[in-house]
């Protein structure tokens, strides 16, 4: 790491043991303690540190606007997301970029906000790419990820992980091989597609079945089509979003059973379909709403002297209805 060129804003601020957004400020003049600055002083001197020009076109002074990036416009979740984010909003404008789920498009969303001198960056995504982690590492403002976890910038989730502990004693006497998860590939959204599942798959030891779909009901509907023309009908049934539910459901009454006498649906995230189709879909909730008050409140810590460097994690709770 002698190189300049090799030396990035993450790099300096595990070298000074500072957040990644106080160096942001540093380098932009902005407010520093004493302590801190001279750290830093000491750090950018050592290894000859000057920002590249992609980080050096941002400028120094407040714009007012806060880029999003967002996978798709057509998310329950990311619209009552948007909506928290307004609903404390401190007269700031949302510069938002829709990537319809393509990681190139993402990365480019991020440089594209960077140029035009965003105060922050708030990336709602699936996956944290390599070339996404390399377009971040160069912004020079404070960086929010949602969706996914990382090591290296500060995130704002919803606990997963404790959603899928939720649903446990829901099958605590049933057969792993009666039991179907239903969601998308890890590789496309690691915390839908795999966290969500991850206590299910240790309860029942990794002996269900597991078959992958995408976000669309209408798709899901032809893979549960295909699934139960070569399959028996499995006794339950866990979808990773209440979109995917909705498609399993079409596609099992569609064929004549019945839910939940014959199979048995759950889900994740409460959406207002949920409650309004037959029979109401049982569901962990999470109040996005909030999560996106939480996503606006954080980035907008991380602009302070010495913002308080967490996580947080919203959790989820049970909703029971019919169709378990």
């Amino acid at each position: 790491m002698s190189e300049k060129e090799r030396v990035t804003i993450s790099d300096i601020a595990r070298l000074a043991g500072v957040g990644k957004s106080t160096v942001s400020r540093y380098l932009n003049n902005g407010s520093v303690s004493p302590k801190t600055r001279a750290k830093l002083d000491a750090v950018v001197k050592e290894y000859d540190y000057e920002p590249n020009r992609f980080a050096q076109s941002l400028k120094k002074t407040s714009s007012g606007m806060i880029g999003v990036v967002v996978p798709t416009f057509a998310s329950f979740a990311l619209t009552e997301m948007m909506r928290g984010m307004d609903y404390v909003n401190q007269d700031d404008f949302f510069l938002t970029i829709n990537t319809y789920h393509d990681a190139k498009r993402q990365v480019e969303a991020v440089k594209q906000l960077a140029q035009q001198n965003v105060d922050g960056i708030i990336v709602m995504t699936g996956q944290v790419t390599d070339e996404m982690t390399a377009a971040l590492e160069q912004v020079s403002v404070p960086v929010i990820v949602q969706g996914q976890p990382s090591t290296q910038f500060e995130t704002v989730n919803v606990d997963n992980q404790h959603a899928g502990e939720l649903l446990v004693p829901l099958i605590a006497d049933a057969e792993p091989s009666d039991v179907l998860l239903l969601g998308v590939d890890p590789s496309v959204d690691y915390n839908v597609g795999q966290v969500r599942f991850d206590a299910v798959i240790n309860a029942l030891n990794g002996q269900m079945k597991r078959v992958y779909t995408s976000f669309d009901r209408t798709e899901t509907i032809t893979v549960m089509r295909d699934y139960l023309a070569t399959h028996e009908l499995p006794k339950y049934i866990i979808s990773a979003t209440d979109i995917i539910a909705l498609g399993a459901l079409a596609a099992v009454q569609e064929q004549g059973f019945n839910v939940p006498d014959d199979v048995k649906i759950v889900a994740f995230d409460n959406s207002p379909a949920a409650e309004i189709v037959t029979p109401a879909l049982t569901t962990v909730g999470f109040d996005y709403f909030v999560l996106g008050q939480w996503l606006y409140r954080r980035l907008k810590d991380l602009s302070q002297p010495e913002p308080v460097l967490h996580d947080p994690m919203l959790a989820g709770t049970l909703v029971r209805r019919t169709s378990w």
